[in-house]
C-alpha cells in the first residue's frame, strides 16, 4: 500500500457551500479512480507567498489517500490541473500511513482561550475583593492614605504583570497548537 499527501489550494471567494462542492468533485474522482481517502479537510485561509491568478489569499485543503497501484495518479494528477476552482496543488508520496485528523480541534482551542480569559477574570474580581478589604483593615487600623495609595499602585501593577504574563502564555500555547497541526 502506498499513502500519498495532496494539498490543493482553492479560489478564496468561494463560500463554505462551494468549498463542499469542490471536496465532494475531488472525492468522487478519487472513488473513480479506486483511491482510499483517509483525511480530507479544509486547512483555511492562508496568504499566499505570490499571486496566483490575481489572488493574494487561498482555501488550503489537505487530502491524504492511499493505494495500491500507482496506474491513475497521472490522470488524477491532470484532473486537479484542470479544474477551474483549483489554483495550484501538489502531490508527494508518504513514508508511513497518516493519522486519521478529528474535526473538533480547532473547537478545543477556541474553547481553551475562553477558558483561560474566565479564570483571568475571576483572578481579577478575588484580587479586587482583597484590595477593598485591605482598605478597609487600613482605615481600622489608621494608616494614612499614601500608604493606602502607595500598596493599591504595588497591586495594581502586580495585577498587570500577571495578566500580561499569562495572556503570553496561553497565546504561545495556541500558537504552538496551531503549527502542531499545520
Amino acid at each position: 500500500m502506498r499513502y500519498y499527501e495532496s494539498l490543493y489550494i482553492v479560489n478564496p471567494s468561494y463560500e463554505q457551500d462551494r468549498l463542499d462542492e469542490v471536496m465532494k468533485t475531488v472525492s468522487d474522482k478519487m472513488g473513480e479512480y479506486s483511491f482510499s481517502i483517509i483525511n480530507h479537510r479544509l486547512w483555511g485561509k492562508k496568504r499566499l507567498a505570490y499571486a496566483i491568478q490575481k489572488h493574494k489569499y487561498g482555501s488550503f485543503i489537505l487530502l491524504h489517500y492511499e493505494t495500491e497501484t500507482v496506474e491513475n495518479l497521472d490522470r488524477f494528477q491532470r484532473f486537479m490541473i484542470l479544474e477551474k476552482p483549483i489554483l495550484r496543488n501538489q502531490t508527494v508520496v508518504l513514508d508511513t500511513r497518516p493519522e486519521v485528523q478529528k474535526e473538533d480541534e480547532t473547537v478545543d482551542e477556541s474553547k481553551d482561550l475562553v477558558d483561560s480569559q474566565d479564570r483571568n477574570s475571576e483572578k481579577k474580581e478575588k484580587q479586587k475583593s482583597e484590595e477593598e478589604a485591605k482598605e478597609v483593615v487600613a482605615e481600622e487600623s489608621g494608616e494614612t492614605g499614601d500608604e493606602v495609595v502607595e500598596e493599591k499602585e504595588e497591586s495594581v501593577e502586580k495585577e498587570i504583570l500577571e495578566t500580561v504574563k499569562e495572556t503570553v502564555e496561553e497565546t504561545v500555547e495556541v500558537e504552538e497548537k496551531e503549527e502542531v497541526q499545520e
